[in-house]
C-alpha cells in the first residue's frame, strides 16, 4: 500500500513538472523544418551577466518560462538591454546521431551563444552574431545557422541571445538538404526584389535625366534609400559590402532608416505640390522632417544604442500617418493627377509601417506582416507602373494629335495664317495685359506710403474728394478723424530717428486694425494720419476717435531694446450742407486736432464751431 502511495505521488509531481516547462522537440525522419521556439523556455537576463554554469549548478534556473503560446512560436521583446536564455530539449529516437541546422533567421543579432549538450553530458559552446565579421559565421547566410548534432536519446541545450536592435527570434532547426532548397527559394525571390527595384531606378532616372522634372528624382532617391534600409536588416549589407566592418553594420540600420524616412516625406512634400496645395499640411511635415533630423543627431550624440536604434522605427508610427494624411488631402482636393502616386506611396509606407509594427512586437510575426514593406514596395512599383503607362498613353495620343494637326494645317494653308494672326493677337494681348498690370502696380506704389503700407496724400485726396461728392450727392453723413502723434519731435532728438519711424509704423498698425473694413486711413503729412468714416455722424466719429486715442495709448512701440510709449491728440468733424469742397471739412478737423493738443494733448477734440452747432 504504501509503495502504490509513494508511485502515485511520484507520476503526479512528475506531470506538475511537464506543466511548468516546455515539451520535448521530437526529431521526425522526413519532417524538413522544425520550429524550437515552441518547444522552448525562456528567461530574461536583465543584468546580462548570467553564466551557464549559474544556470546548470544555481537557482537562476527556475525563472525559466514556457514561451507564450499565443506568440505562434515567436517571442518579441521589443527594444530591450536584456539578454535571454532559451532552454529546449531535443529527442532523437534513433540509434545514431543527426546531423541538423539551428537557424536564427534574425540577421541583427549581436552575440549568439549556442551551449550544445552532447553525448557525454557536457556542453560545447559556440559563438555568432553581427557583432562580428561576417566570416566568423559557420555558414556565409544572413541568418545564423549553427551546426548540430543531436545524439540519440533526449538531450537540452541553451541559447544565450542578445541585441541592441529590436528583439525577435523565430528558432529553426531544418534538415540540411531542406534549409538549402529553402535558401535557394529565398536567393530567388531577392534577386527577383532586387531586380524590380534597381530597374525602376534606371528607368525612372533616365525619365528624370530627360523631362528633368524633379518628382522622378526624388522617387529614385526613395527607391534607393528603401533598398539600401532592406539590404541593411535582411543582412545582405553586411555580407556584400562591409563584412569586415561589424560596427557599421549595427549603427547603419539607423542610419538606412532615418534616411529612407527622410526621402519619403520629401518627396511626397514635391510630389504632392505641399507648399501650395497644402500650405498647413506643408508646415507639419517641414516640422516633423526638423524633429526628426534633430532626434537623429540626440540619439547619435546620447550615445544609448537602445535609444538609437529605437528612434527611427517608432518615427515610421508618426511619419506614414502624416504622409496618409497628406496624400488623401491632396486627393481629396481635386489633385487626380496623383492617383496612382498616391496609391503606391501609400501602400509602400503602410508595408514599412507594418514592418516596423511586426519588429517592435506588436504585430505577430508572420511572413506577410514581417515582409510587409517589402511585398508594399512592390505594389509601389506596379501602380507607378500604371501610372507612367498612362502619361506614355497620353505623350503618344498628343504625338498624333500633333501629326494630325500638321497634315490638317498643310491642307488649309488659309487657316494656319488666322490660326497665325490669332495666336500673335493672344500674344499682343498678353503683352498689354502685362502692362497694364506693371502700370497698375506702378500706380498702386505711387498712392501708398512706402514706411507704413497705408495710403499716401495723394491718394487721400482723391478718394476724400469722391466720397465728399458721394455724400453730397445722397445725402449721408462722412466723418472725419486728424491726428498727429504727440511730442513726435522728442522721440526723434532723443532716440533717433528709427526709433521715430517704429513709432508711426506702430501707430498704423493699431488705426488699421481698429476702424472697419469701409473707413479710409492715411498718412497725410510726417507723423500725421488722417481717417475717413463714410456714414459716420460726428457722435460715432468721436466715439470712434476716444477708442483710437485709448489703443495709441496702449500701445508699444519696439526698436531695437528700446520700448516706446506715445499718445496721440485727435480732431474730429463732420461734413455740413453747406461746405464748398472737402478742404472746409479737412479744415475742421485740423482745428480741432490743433484744439486737442492746446488742451494737455492725449485727448479728442471737435472744432469749436462744429461743438457750438
Amino acid at each position: 500500500m504504501i509503495r502504490r502511495l509513494c508511485w502515485l505521488m511520484l507520476l503526479c509531481s512528475q506531470l506538475l513538472i511537464g506543466n511548468a516547462i516546455a515539451d520535448v522537440l521530437r526529431i521526425v525522419p522526413g519532417q524538413p523544418v522544425f520550429n524550437v521556439h515552441k518547444a522552448a523556455d525562456v528567461l530574461e537576463d536583465e543584468p546580462g551577466r548570467l553564466t551557464l554554469q549559474d544556470l546548470l549548478s544555481g537557482g537562476a534556473s527556475e525563472g525559466f518560462r514556457p514561451v507564450d503560446p499565443e506568440s505562434s512560436g515567436l517571442a518579441s521583446f521589443g527594444f530591450t538591454r536584456s539578454a535571454y536564455w532559451y532552454r529546449f530539449t531535443l529527442d532523437n529516437p534513433g540509434t545514431t546521431s543527426r546531423r541538423m541546422l539551428l537557424v536564427l533567421p534574425t540577421p541583427w543579432l549581436d552575440t549568439v551563444h549556442l551551449y550544445a549538450a552532447d553525448a557525454q553530458g557536457g556542453f560545447h559552446e559556440r559563438l555568432v552574431g553581427d557583432d562580428l565579421p561576417f566570416a566568423a559565421r559557420e555558414h556565409l547566410t544572413p541568418a545564423f545557422v549553427l551546426e548540430l548534432d543531436v545524439a540519440p536519446g533526449r538531450h537540452t541545450h541553451y541559447l544565450r541571445l542578445s541585441t541592441r536592435q529590436a528583439f525577435m527570434t523565430p528558432i529553426e532547426l531544418w534538415q540540411p538538404e531542406a534549409f538549402q532548397a529553402a535558401q535557394q527559394r529565398w536567393a530567388a525571390y531577392y534577386g527577383m526584389f532586387y531586380g524590380i527595384l534597381l530597374v525602376m531606378v534606371l528607368y525612372n532616372g533616365l525619365i528624370w535625366l530627360w523631362t528633368r522634372e524633379a518628382n522622378y528624382a526624388w522617387y529614385c532617391l526613395y527607391l534607393l534609400a528603401f533598398s539600401a534600409m532592406n539590404a541593411s536588416y535582411s543582412g545582405f549589407a553586411f555580407q556584400f559590402f562591409w563584412p569586415e566592418s561589424p560596427r557599421w553594420s549595427n549603427w547603419g540600420h539607423t542610419f538606412f532608416i532615418f534616411t529612407f524616412q527622410l526621402t519619403a516625406l520629401l518627396f511626397s512634400m514635391t510630389f504632392l505640390e505641399s507648399r501650395t496645395r497644402l500650405p498647413r499640411l506643408h508646415r507639419l511635415m517641414k516640422g516633423f522632417v526638423a524633429l526628426l533630423l534633430a532626434s537623429w543627431l540626440g540619439v547619435s550624440v546620447w550615445g544609448n544604442a537602445v535609444a538609437y536604434n529605437a528612434a527611427p522605427v517608432y518615427f515610421i508610427f508618426l511619419g506614414t500617418p502624416l504622409i496618409l494624411a497628406a496624400g488623401l488631402s491632396a486627393w481629396r482636393h481635386g489633385y487626380r493627377a496623383a492617383r496612382f502616386f498616391v496609391m503606391a506611396t501609400m501602400v509602400s509606407l503602410s508595408g514599412a509601417m507594418c514592418t516596423a509594427l511586426t519588429v517592435s512586437g506588436l504585430l505577430p510575426y508572420g511572413f506577410v506582416t514581417y515582409h510587409a514593406a517589402e511585398l508594399g514596395i512592390l505594389v509601389d512599383v506596379v501602380l507607378l507602373s500604371l501610372a507612367l503607362g498612362d502619361r506614355i498613353k497620353l505623350l503618344r495620343d498628343q504625338h498624333h494629335a500633333a501629326q494630325q494637326a500638321v497634315v490638317d494645317q498643310k491642307l488649309r494653308s488659309s487657316e494656319m495664317l488666322a490660326e497665325a494672326n490669332a495666336a500673335l493677337e493672344r500674344t499682343v494681348q498678353q503683352r498689354t495685359a502685362e502692362l497694364a498690370r506693371a502700370r497698375d502696380e506702378a500706380e498702386r506704389l505711387a498712392r501708398t506710403d512706402g514706411l507704413t503700407g497705408v495710403a499716401n496724400r495723394r491718394c487721400f485726396e482723391e478718394v476724400a474728394a469722391q466720397e465728399f461728392a458721394r455724400a453730397q450727392r445722397y445725402p449721408q453723413p462722412l466723418s472725419m478723424i486728424l491726428f498727429d502723434i504727440d511730442l513726435f519731435k522728442q522721440i526723434n532728438d532723443a532716440h533717433g530717428h528709427a526709433a521715430g519711424d517704429a513709432v508711426i509704423r506702430a501707430a498704423a498698425s493699431v488705426v488699421r486694425e481698429a476702424v472697419r473694413e469701409v473707413d479710409f486711413v492715411a498718412r497725410v503729412g510726417g507723423e500725421e494720419f488722417a481717417i475717413l468714416l463714410p456714414g459716420i455722424h460726428q457722435a460715432q466719429a468721436v466715439t470712434t476717435a476716444e477708442r483710437l486715442r485709448e489703443l495709441i495709448a496702449e500701445c508699444v512701440a519696439t526698436h531695437q531694446d528700446l520700448k516706446l510709449n506715445f499718445t496721440a491728440s485727435l480732431g474730429v468733424s463732420e461734413r455740413r450742407n453747406d461746405d464748398p469742397g472737402f478742404g472746409a471739412l479737412l479744415h475742421r478737423a485740423d482745428q480741432a486736432m490743433y484744439l486737442a493738443k492746446q488742451r494737455g494733448r492725449n485727448r479728442v477734440a471737435v472744432a469749436p464751431e462744429a461743438a457750438a452747432a
